[in-house]
């Protein structure tokens, strides 16, 4: 694993240990390992809803090509 070394706002810090102090988190590289992960599962889920919606691919097709997929396993 790699490490990565950033500079972020004292307010944002606080928030972090804040975090990990109340035991939401148990250590500063979790905060920041899921939020990012988090980020990237949003920034997918929003590329996809606007390739969708640009191939006209309806909520329908989706769902019915997901049950293909499982029934196909």
């Amino acid at each position: 694993m790699k490490n990565v070394y950033v500079s972020i706002p004292d307010e944002m810090y606080k928030s972090i240990e804040n975090r990990v102090d109340l035991g939401i988190y148990s250590n500063v590289d979790e905060v920041v390992n899921k939020a990012l992960k988090k980020m990237f599962a949003e920034q997918s889920r929003e590329f996809l809803r606007k390739m969708t919606k640009n191939l006209g691919i309806t909520k329908d097709d989706v769902l019915s090509e997901l049950e293909n997929v499982r029934d196909s396993k």
